[in-house]
């Protein structure tokens, strides 16, 4: 009975942490919709703003966003965790998934954070 209990417990806090993902990265996401790039260059995490000049971001998201086309519509896939993975700083990191179509193609996107200072920040922003 409390194992039970137990596993609906962690079951409902990976369901919010899933959401609250979900809706962070849909607020980041909206700011780039929206064609502000420097203000979704702002919400990056801090360590990606030292790392990646402001006029770099918006020259390259802008020119992407371009490339693609008008948004027609996004979709949400999934949300997925990982600790310590190969390659970058060990930590959290997350990335939310998207079934996306714009003017010009089909793409995944996917926003990607870390958790620093127990805040998740955006780290990338990803199309295939």
């Amino acid at each position: 009975m409390w194992a039970l209990a137990i596993f609906l417990l962690l079951a409902i806090q990976d369901t919010d942490k899933e959401r609250m993902m979900k809706v962070q990265a849909d607020q980041w996401l909206a700011l780039v919709d929206a064609g502000d790039y420097g203000k979704a260059y702002d919400a990056l995490s801090e360590s990606t703003r030292k790392e990646l000049p402001r006029a770099e971001f918006v020259k390259t998201t802008e020119e992407l966003r371009d490339y693609v086309g008008k948004l027609q519509m996004r979709k949400f896939k999934s949300v997925e965790f990982v600790t310590n993975p190969p390659g970058p700083p060990e930590g959290e990191y997350s990335a939310v998934q998207y079934e996306t179509a714009f003017q010009n193609r089909p793409v995944t996107e996917a926003v990607a954070f870390r958790l620093e200072d127990g805040k998740w920040g955006v780290i990338g922003y990803y199309m295939r």
